[in-house]
């Protein structure tokens, strides 16, 4: 490998590394550089010089007010201080598809900014003993300076941290339209507790073994007051979004969604909790129910032994085996009081809190309500329900829609959703999160705080502290406030929300990062929302995902956006995989500098241990993750985006390994060598090159090239364009390169190859926008071409386009058979297909013509044009021809086809027999030719 990098990258010239006074490049002298190869001194002087021209350059911002919106948004990044090969990948993909869009005239919105709260800072500060704020922004500094390394081109204007008390505020604002929706509630609860991170986390930060998502620390236990969030409310909304038409391309991301929401096939049923005396507790009972129509035959409710009503102050009379509690649970439909009981021998669900027990349904309920005393109603008779108030004669669909009104009426639930799903829990018990904007009152209870009182600003540390302390309960300055309600003495909440609040609407403030007095304005959501391309790591297809959606149905519901669902389009990126060398034995992972790959199969250096070679994903404790910083100093930065782009597609694990390097750095090469040799070509004066060819010839090579040009076009565009397969984009831009390579070079002075290699320069200027533009500066000193803009810039140049003569596929469904049938039609009626067009094309065609003997066409239904790429149509047919006459050309064709094939077997047999006679001649003459000799 070190041999490849040497072929490539000379020591001589990566002394370009040590000195700024290097001059290879024309935009620098203004002579293309003939006789340099593509070295990496050429690389880093041509991303320098183009990199500090586009960074100088005002970007002209006006645009058609026709063109096409394309929100591409990649998901913002936790300051961590050092990208990493992830970072890589998803950035490098966003932006390359943002500067696609761009060439394709679209009105592009990439924004950036940085999800800053949350655990790792706070737990970094703690461990480097520096402040959560300082040690946040000198990361966002850090690495937004290596985003502009990587050349990616974001709207910076837009910029903001989650941790900006302009952008918390508006956080803060949507916690309260939540509360004030009744959806948000504070609820003492058996929670998920890290002990490393010392906080709750929510039921879907805890994975599959039991472990936090984010320490790893085996969860504990334990009941805590916390805050809610009732995402339940949306559960059907967020589960039938799913098949909402907006949605493209989104995957296998639907079912994980489903999966984690949970089929709706019940209803929530809330219910007031009271002691026996009818004092009501600040306590809900949050009960989920297949059957809501049966709530009037509910005689008691069951917990379970761990429960945390199961405690000494809740605690009443024993009947046999089962406690009764001193509380009870107040219907909202009938108003009776349900008691309570704790008996682990019920038959809970798994995934439920509660049991409800309906006597005149299940025997066992009916043994237990006859035990302890409590009432049996029976509520069905001949398939209606009786004894249940309202809903008495109905039948169980007719009644269950009444009292799901009912209840909804007087917010007691009466919504759909699925047993398994539990309300977001979003306190946290950290400092560095966005403040709970609440106020408990001795005298009001828990109030908000004021909209006009936002942000409730974190305070100001200046010390380190303890992950097991607060120093937001340890700051009675801060935490001391006046009820807004009565003006009393009061206090503030000290937890802080899940970071997860923070990311879950983002995307909607991007669009107006500036605006001091809304959320966003509520026109510029309605033009420029669903993001039509969101690019991220599959891990946050489940919460992050699921999170967003909930906000943005939520605001839906409050007339404050236009669009139900947030995100058009998806890219969710496999992977950078790391190389990882593990001794058998010991399950010790070892550097790749510890590995003696001079045998096969590769050993440990040291001790000749054998080892288990596989792919991982990166990590220190496995010891195969790649700076990126060292790639960009190894490679450059247009070859490390290259590099991550090429052979394997945004959605599969990318193996990061040398090996698949040399075929994309021989590419890069080749392109240069290219435009070099179009550069001398174009150069030679008063010589007609083309005379070295006939005519014929030349038209020949002319045509191929206008073949190849359009075929790459096409595959590039479709790629890029419809299903975001970069890599395969990429390899028909590969495959014009060979093109042009394969004609003679004398070619290189006519228009047509001009055209090629423009198409491939402009094509590749999403992917390697810098050295793209050196070859474009290059390549338009000495083209002459009136089809080219030399005057415009690369960046600015309009993305290649199929010509209108050359042909696409009409794919047709032949129906009723489903015979898929493809004809290939200019691209100037294909455009603008009609079905007398297609009926036209149909008939043309010679298979298509054979298929239909004894059909006629019924029918033709244009069902999709994608212009320049493709068009789809349904094709109904009907016999021409009697169900006797069609039976016997069918049976004639098996006839002929029969007699074809005994022609063809007997050809084959006439020929096996000559050539076995041929072969026993040449024995035979073999055989005499040995007993000549022999007998000379």
């Amino acid at each position: 490998m070190e041999s490849l990098r040497c072929l490539f990258y000379r020591t001589s010239h990566r002394k370009f590394l040590l000195s700024t006074s290097c001059r290879y490049i024309y935009s620098k002298t203004g002579i293309w550089p003939v006789d340099r190869e593509l070295t990496l001194a050429v690389k880093k002087e041509a991303e320098a010089y183009w990199k500090k021209k586009y960074s100088e350059e005002k970007e002209d911002l006006s645009c058609n007010s026709k063109a096409t919106k394309k929100y591409v948004l990649a998901m913002f990044p936790y300051p961590s201080g050092k990208l990493h090969m992830g970072h890589v990948r998803v950035y490098t993909i966003s932006d390359s598809m943002a500067r696609f869009y761009r060439l394709r005239g679209c009105k592009v919105i990439h924004p950036m900014g940085w999800d800053a709260f949350g655990l790792p800072a706070e737990n970094a500060a703690i461990e480097n003993k520096a402040m959560p704020d300082e040690w946040t922004y000198t990361n966002i500094s850090q690495m937004k300076a290596q985003l502009l390394d990587l050349g990616c081109k974001f709207d910076w204007d837009c910029e903001f941290a989650t941790c900006d008390p302009s952008y918390y505020k508006w956080t803060q604002y949507i916690f309260l339209l939540l509360y004030k929706a009744g959806l948000a509630y504070q609820q003492e609860a058996l929670v998920n507790w890290d002990p490393v991170d010392q906080t709750v986390l929510a039921h879907e930060q805890v994975d599959e073994n039991g472990r936090s998502w984010r320490s790893g620390a085996l969860v504990e236990k334990k009941y805590l007051k916390q805050w809610f969030i009732k995402t339940t409310r949306f559960s059907k909304s967020l589960w039938d979004g799913l098949s909402d038409p907006v949605l493209e391309y989104w995957q296998d991301i639907p079912k994980i969604q489903k999966n984690w929401i949970g089929e709706c096939s019940g209803y929530r049923v809330e219910m007031c909790l009271c002691h026996d005396n009818n004092e009501l507790l600040n306590d809900k009972l949050r009960l989920w129910m297949s059957h809501p129509e049966y709530i009037h035959g509910i005689s008691f409710i069951g917990v379970r032994s761990d429960h945390r009503f199961n405690k000494d102050i809740y605690l009443g009379q024993k009947v046999d085996r089962y406690q009764i509690l001193n509380i009870k649970a107040r219907c909202p439909i009938t108003k009776k009081l349900i008691p309570v009981i704790v008996c682990d021998e019920l038959p809970f669900s798994s995934v439920l809190e509660f049991y409800i027990g309906i006597p005149s349904l299940n025997d066992t309920d009916h043994s237990l309500a006859r035990t302890c005393g409590f009432d049996v109603t029976s509520i069905i008779e001949d398939d209606s329900l009786k004894n249940s108030g309202i809903l008495d004669g109905l039948s169980g669909l007719e009644a269950r829609e009444k009292v799901v009104q009912e209840l909804f009426k007087c917010n007691a639930g009466g919504y759909q959703t699925s047993a398994k799903l539990h309300d977001w829990l979003v306190s946290r018990q950290r400092y560095w999160g966005t403040p709970i904007p609440m106020i408990h009152c001795p005298s009001c209870g828990t109030v908000p705080v004021p909209f006009e009182d936002l942000p409730v600003k974190l305070p100001k540390i200046t010390k380190f502290f303890d992950k097991g302390s607060s120093p937001l309960k340890d700051n009675a300055d801060w935490r001391s406030c006046h009820c807004p309600k009565c003006g009393g003495s009061a206090e503030r909440e000290t937890d802080t929300m899940d970071t997860f609040a923070d990311s879950s609407w983002y995307f909607l403030r991007f669009l107006d990062a500036k605006n001091e007095d809304r959320l966003f304005d509520y026109d510029k959501q309605a033009s420029d929302m669903p993001v039509d391309l969101y690019v991220g790591g599959k891990e946050h297809a489940d919460l992050h995902m699921y999170y967003a959606r909930f906000i943005q149905h939520f605001l839906a519901s409050e007339g404050l956006v236009s669009h139900q669902e947030p995100f058009r389009r998806l890219v969710v990126q496999g992977m950078v995989m790391g190389q990882t060398y593990k001794v058998k034995d010991t399950g010790r992972y070892l550097r790749k500098e510890e590995v003696d790959f001079s045998v096969d199969p590769p050993v440990e250096l040291s001790t000749g241990a054998s080892l288990e070679i596989s792919y991982e994903k990166m990590s220190k404790s496995k010891k195969n993750g790649i700076d990126p910083q060292n790639v960009l100093e190894e490679y450059g930065t247009d070859t490390m985006r290259l590099l991550m782009m090429a052979n394997y597609a945004p959605f599969s694990q990318r193996n990061w390994s040398e090996e698949t390097f040399p075929a994309v750095l021989g590419w890069q090469n080749r392109v240069w060598l290219t435009v070099t040799e179009f550069v001398v070509a174009r150069q030679k004066e008063g010589k007609d090159q083309s005379s070295v060819l006939s005519d014929d010839v030349t038209n020949q090579h002319k045509q191929f090239l206008w073949e190849s040009r359009n075929y790459s076009v096409r595959g590039a565009t479709y790629n890029m364009q419809e299903t975001h397969q970069i890599s395969t984009g990429i390899s028909f831009m590969q495959t014009l390169t060979a093109s042009m390579r394969k004609v003679p070079k004398c070619m290189m002075v006519h228009e047509e190859f001009e055209l090629a290699l423009a198409a491939q320069i402009i094509m590749l200027s999403p992917i390697t926008p810098h050295l793209a533009s050196e070859l474009w500066a290059g390549f338009c000193s000495v083209a002459s071409s009136s089809l080219i803009k030399k005057d415009v810039p690369l960046l600015e140049q309009s993305w290649p386009e199929v010509d209108q003569e050359y042909k696409l596929p009409m794919r047709c469904m032949m129906l009723p058979s489903k015979t898929v049938s493809v004809v290939h039609i200019p691209r100037k009626v294909l455009d603008n297909l009609t079905e007398s067009a297609a009926v036209t094309a149909i008939m043309n065609d010679k298979e298509l013509k054979e298929f239909l003997d004894g059909k006629a066409i019924d029918s033709v239904k244009v069902e999709n044009i994608t212009p320049g790429i493709s068009a789809t149509l349904s094709v109904k047919t009907i016999l021409t021809r009697s169900k006797e006459e069609q039976r016997e050309i069918n049976r004639k064709k098996k006839q002929e086809e029969k007699l074809r094939k005994e022609e063809k077997r007997l050809r084959k047999e006439e020929r096996r027999l000559r050539n076995e006679e041929k072969k026993l001649k040449y024995e035979m003459k073999k055989k005499q030719n040995l007993k000549f000799k022999s007998e000379q």
